[in-house]
């Protein structure tokens, strides 16, 4: 019997929308602080040093199975670009990376502000989410705007927990504080390398939502996989988890 549902942030509940508009802004924050130091940075540069992060990124995230804070990110952006080493700058400009997702916030999906209390008057409902620029005290800000916050009572964000999807403690965290096993609990999520690999090793149920075409890995939705189940409309969730059971 499913007792504990966990859902997936990026994609799932929210979708990518916003994502030039919150670019802009962090590119706009890099580019103030550079010209402090009345440096030269040509276009081409400066994307190379963006490509260079997010492989960087990408790498610790996929092998290392955590995620790099928004303030190492950006340290290695200012490393690559052999700026001087100005902590004080790098926090200024992590603090608008991290709040740009309220100034140009993402949409949460179709059916999600009306699926999530059917789904809360019947499971106990947890965020498991790996993070990049937007930490997780910032996300709930997200969740707390969009009213539905309070449907949630465990979370685990990486940037918080130390550990990204698929490590069994990214899931372990909310099975714990909400009192579940494995086998009593589903994750919903849309990638299948993070999301469900993670849950279905760990002996817990796993839907891959594939119903959002702004995400990265949106490609992903026709691809095997090892899901109970692939959803593309939030509408299908509920009856789709009873048929699980």
């Amino acid at each position: 019997m499913i007792q504990v549902i966990t859902i997936d942030f990026w994609n799932t509940l929210f979708d990518s929308s916003g994502g030039n508009e919150r670019n802009a802004l962090r590119q706009k924050a890099i580019m103030s602080e550079i010209n402090n130091y009345n440096r030269e940075i040509s276009p081409e540069l400066f994307e190379k040093a963006l490509k260079a992060s997010w492989e960087y990124f990408n790498k610790i995230w996929r092998q290392e199975m955590r995620t790099p804070s928004v303030q190492d990110s950006i340290a290695f952006f200012w490393k690559y670009l052999e700026l001087p080493t100005d902590p004080q700058a790098i926090n200024r400009i992590a603090d608008y990376f991290a709040n740009s997702v309220l100034i140009h916030p993402p949409k949460l999906i179709d059916g999600v502000a009306d699926i999530l209390p059917v789904l809360a008057s019947r499971y106990k409902l947890g965020i498991i989410s790996d993070t990049g620029f937007s930490p997780g005290i910032v996300l709930r800000k997200l969740l707390e705007q969009n009213n539905i916050l309070h449907f949630f009572d465990s979370f685990s964000f990486s940037d918080e927990t130390g550990y990204s999807k698929p490590h069994p403690e990214s899931f372990r965290k909310v099975l714990a504080e909400l009192g579940s096993n494995t086998s009593g609990a589903l994750h919903i999520g849309d990638i299948e390398a993070t999301d469900i690999v993670g849950a279905k090793q760990l002996g817990m149920y796993a839907i891959r939502f594939a119903g959002d075409s702004t995400g990265y890995f949106a490609n992903e939705s026709s691809n095997p996989t090892i899901a109970d189940a692939i959803v593309y409309n939030w509408n299908e969730i509920p009856e789709t988890i009873e048929n699980i059971c």
